[in-house]
């Protein structure tokens, strides 16, 4: 394993798509073993962060770096978790086949056997998943908290350094939320996690820093960020955890009522 202490490291990062940019001069570096969680209005370059943290979108500008390599050489090394709800369930396709993708990656599926490895490795993660038993389910019959803990078994199978997870907890009722949430604290003592997440009630009790994106690079740092930044990330007011106390970030209004 690369012993040096950064993850990710962007520097002077600027991207977007056609003519419209989603991101601007994004300096940003992540240490080895951080769970930092990715916040931000909806449209702020969330998940083009991610999309260039994968490889899969070239920035205009600035260079980017997994574990001290360009991220297209270092792919294996990275668990990806999309939007649950973007993906079609109606597919035909068993949780053990979904799982078992994962260990296809940087291969070509038209060539690939699976071998005992491989095997052994799905079902570690099936198992560690608690989704074992659901193996030779169809995707279309899982609840949203088992296809959500489907996707991070595929991730798992990966056997990634780096997890990357865009909004794990959308559409997960609060106990489900909370399990999601509780593996991913347990799997930090394993790889570096960084999630895009719009649940500001979560933040301050799991993960240990945070980054706040709106096109810029607002803030990086202590997941208790101020009432003054809040409405300067969001432009309305939203709901924190400071010191594991809920409060309410209200915008400040002039003029008369």
């Amino acid at each position: 394993m690369n012993e040096m202490k950064q993850a990710v490291c962007l520097q002077n990062v600027s991207a977007g798509y056609g003519s419209i940019t989603a991101l601007e001069n994004i300096n940003l570096t992540i240490k080895k073993g951080s769970f930092t969680g990715i916040i931000g209005p909806n449209g702020g370059g969330k998940t083009t962060l991610l999309k260039i943290m994968l490889g899969l979108l070239e920035p205009w500008s600035g260079q980017v770096e997994i574990f001290g390599q360009n991220p297209k050489y270092n792919r294996r090394l990275i668990g990806y978790v999309p939007q649950a709800a973007a993906i079609n369930r109606q597919f035909p396709i068993s949780v053990r086949q979904v799982v078992s993708l994962g260990r296809m990656a940087g291969k070509l599926p038209i060539f690939h056997r699976y071998s005992s490895v491989d095997r052994d490795r799905v079902k570690w993660c099936l198992n560690r998943l608690d989704v074992l038993d659901l193996a030779e389910r169809q995707i279309g019959q899982l609840s949203s908290g088992q296809w959500q803990r489907v996707l991070i078994a595929r991730a798992l199978a990966v056997e990634p350094a780096l997890l990357l997870l865009d909004e794990p907890i959308s559409g997960l009722d609060a106990s489900a939320s909370t399990r999601v949430y509780e593996l991913l604290q347990e799997l930090n003592q394993e790889m570096t996690i960084i999630m895009v997440t719009h649940d500001t009630l979560a933040i301050s009790a799991y993960v240990r820093d945070i980054a706040c994106i709106n096109h810029r690079l607002h803030y990086h740092g202590e997941p208790d960020i101020s009432p003054e930044l809040v409405i300067q990330l969001y432009g309305c007011p939203v709901e924190l955890i400071a010191h594991g106390v809920p409060h309410r970030v209200l915008e400040k209004h002039g003029g008369k009522s």
